[in-house]
């Protein structure tokens, strides 16, 4: 009788174990459409294809993400916004350290407009992994809707000292900058800062980050919205309304040197040649550009008026190895043919 008790005792054991072994290898065959699907962000797996698949054994997949909460982002691609939500509410059980639950919760409650939840979840993930973007990204975005800078500095004292974490600096002041909408000294400090911590970041993005604090956000971005509508207008030909737009432009932002480029291409077209070389001897000489784009447009413009210095900017442009993007026009080609034959 006791080897029998043994013996039963044994075969339920073994029994048990491949039974958890083939659930878990027909759950691979899923979880790998899944963890395709959030990695590349697809949707070749279906809603109706989780019927073949338990979700509380295994509950998590092999890279640690809840299986309910794969399932919710299916869900909410269905506008099942309020079953999306309880499948990420039971997600959290499953794997309560990864806090990607938490996250795509505080987004869908800062969509929704309900910011107490938003920052409750928000706030969770990013105390619960600090050095993430996306947890750094929602979390802020949420601080910028209540406009709360005091726990929005309180952040960046946890994140500032992270190696590699320049993407922490921008994002901490682009929204102080939002929700100060003013210029703010402190900031500019943060940035020199920024720029001996990290010397090798991108000028350009630099230089437009500080000119975005210099003006304040509002004044910044309504720049940059009127010159888009100006370049706009150039490509519809109305010469007239562009130049009127980069000059609009240009009141509000004075130290962007694309506006005056512009503008003075604008102005070439209108045959206002004074001003257009004003405005390309601005780009030239002031702002000092690389890329010979004002060089090689002025000396076009300074031939076609016969005037014979715009060979000489002709060869610089060469020098600097510019290309015009649109008509594939090479500068070194155009200085030989019209100035050395």
């Amino acid at each position: 009788m006791k080897k029998l008790i043994l013996f039963l005792t044994g075969l339920l054991f073994l029994t048990t174990i491949s039974f958890g072994v083939y659930k878990k290898l027909s759950s691979s065959r899923y979880q790998a459409l899944l963890i395709f699907d959030f990695n590349s962000n697809t949707r070749s797996f279906g809603v109706e294809d989780f019927k073949n698949l338990d979700l509380n054994f295994p509950n998590i997949t092999v890279t640690a993400l809840p299986i309910k909460y794969l399932k919710a982002r299916y869900y909410l691609e269905l506008d099942s916004v309020e079953t999306a939500k309880k499948l990420i509410h039971e997600s959290i059980k499953s794997n309560p350290y990864i806090y990607a639950p938490e996250i795509l919760l505080a987004q869908i409650y800062l969509s929704e407009n309900k910011l107490d939840s938003a920052l409750y979840y928000s706030k969770r993930a990013f105390n619960g992994i600090t050095n993430n973007n996306r947890h750094r990204d929602t979390y802020f975005d949420v601080l910028k809707q209540l406009k709360d800078s005091v726990s929005l500095d309180s952040a960046f004292v946890k994140i500032r000292n992270i190696k590699r974490g320049l993407d922490h600096w921008v994002d901490y002041i682009m929204t102080r900058n939002d929700i100060n909408n003013k210029p703010d000294k402190r900031l500019l400090n943060l940035i020199e800062e920024m720029t001996i911590k990290y010397p090798n970041q991108d000028s350009i993005r630099l230089k437009g980050l500080k000119r975005m604090v210099e003006l304040g956000g509002r004044t910044y971005t309504q720049a940059l919205v009127i010159a888009e509508r100006g370049n706009i207008e150039f490509k519809n030909e109305n010469y007239k309304g562009a130049v009127d737009l980069f000059e609009a432009a240009i009141s509000l932002d004075d130290k962007q040197y694309l506006f005056y480029e512009n503008a003075a291409m604008a102005y070439d077209n209108l045959e206002e040649y004074s001003k257009a070389e004003e405005y390309f001897d601005k780009v030239i000489y002031d702002f000092k550009t690389n890329d010979g784009k004002s060089e090689f447009i002025k000396g076009l413009m300074l031939i076609k008026n016969n005037n014979p210095e715009g060979c000489k900017y002709l060869e610089t442009a060469s020098k600097k190895n510019y290309t015009e993007i649109e008509s594939g026009l090479i500068a070194i080609n155009v200085f030989r043919q019209l100035c050395q034959s």
